[in-house]
């Protein structure tokens, strides 16, 4: 049949683009390789204790080029894929095997970077390890989303290579790498900037990136056995049960999950409110001097909130131009910080602030 004049114009001009509707792997392929991937071979320990290394001195050294890095390396994603794919054939061994192989590998990375740290004691936390402390729901919704990319990654041979970024995205390694790093933490321990001692964060560094792994296991296995199903993989009459289990586990990880999310609003509520009165905050007597590169500007070096129902515990150190914020400007701050935060119900709040003064010299001289 011969094309309309329309459609040979647009053949012309696209060069007869078109979408390519590939077809899924055929089911005898796909089981096969989810079967191979459930056991550890001797490279699957290689790449996870090389990744496990990887991502401790990057978290340790608080370099984030480093801790992707290990993202790219770590092979745990492979036997999470395999277990979704268990689920939704209703194999109980593939299953068994799959988990147990997860097991292990969550045991060799956490007493891996235990080690590391415990041979190099680590006295200050950077902010890639406190990044990965307080999981809400949003590490949820990108597991979830990140399963469902990793199982129709599986099914289609052009995207296969798309698993790299999927293992980017939840980041598998680094939370249990977090984890044994606070296994091993001193109880007081240094965090950030002119932060001074925190007692008890260890036990809050290990729990809490122990909970966003589990939030990633739970999200990414129960969206890639649903991805699996939605492409006739397996049969929802005889998964059905199992998809359940991992649909409850889903709502009791959403209980801390839910009360982090609250504290991630309420933080970054702060900072904004923090941030637009440090614009406004200048040294005396620079209103209208210049100065290129130099900030004169209020900010914010250290900050750390705890919720307790109603009430908000918050933990501040500012760096601001010497003789910029006296008492009653802190006072000031502290009650407009007050007003704008009890839309989340905030009925008590307790400010910790530090001030680290700044003096800004400014030098002149013309030669000639």
């Amino acid at each position: 049949m011969s094309k309309n004049p329309l459609h040979r114009a647009f053949d012309l001009l696209t060069g007869q683009w078109s979408i390519f509707l590939e077809q899924p792997v055929p089911v005898e392929v796909l089981d096969e390789e989810r079967i191979a991937n459930s056991l550890p071979s001797f490279g699957f320990f290689v790449l996870l204790i090389t990744s496990t290394i990887i991502a401790t001195f990057g978290l340790i050294a608080n370099n984030t080029a480093v801790v992707i890095g290990a993202m790219i390396v770590a092979p745990l994603m492979n036997p999470i894929l395999s277990m979704a794919y268990g689920i939704s054939i209703a194999s109980s061994l593939l299953i068994r095997r799959s988990l147990v192989t997860l097991i292990i590998g969550t045991g060799v990375v956490v007493i891996t970077s235990a080690l590391i740290t415990a041979c190099m004691p680590v006295r200050v936390l950077g902010s890639e390890i406190l990044a990965r402390t307080s999981p809400n729901l949003i590490d949820l919704l990108v597991a979830i989303a990140a399963g469902i990319a990793g199982a129709f990654s599986l099914t289609r041979k052009r995207i296969a290579s798309s698993i790299a970024g999927v293992a980017i995205a939840v980041a598998l390694v680094p939370p249990l790498c977090v984890s044994g790093i606070g296994l091993t933490l001193d109880p007081e321990i240094s965090a950030r900037f002119a932060r001074g001692v925190i007692r008890g964060l260890n036990h809050e560094v290990a729990t809490g990136s122990f909970i966003l792994f589990l939030a990633n296991l739970i999200g990414i296995t129960f969206a890639a056995s649903l991805t699996f199903l939605s492409q006739s993989y397996g049969s929802i009459k005889r998964s059905w049960l199992a998809l359940l289990a991992w649909l409850a586990l889903i709502i009791l990880i959403c209980v801390p999950l839910s009360s982090s999310l609250r504290k991630f609003f309420l933080t970054k509520k702060i900072e904004m409110e923090l941030s637009t009165i440090g614009a406004n905050q200048q040294e005396p007597g620079t209103t209208n001097i210049k100065m290129p590169g130099i900030k004169q500007k209020m900010q914010i070096r250290y900050m750390y909130v705890n919720l307790k129902e109603d009430r908000a515990v918050l933990d501040l150190v500012l760096n601001v131009p010497e003789g910029t914020l006296t008492e009653e400007k802190v006072a000031s701050i502290n009650r407009m910080l007050f007003e704008s935060i009890k839309q989340f119900g905030i009925r008590q709040l307790d400010v910790d602030t530090r001030i680290v003064p700044s003096r800004v010299h400014q030098y002149r001289e013309t030669l000639k």
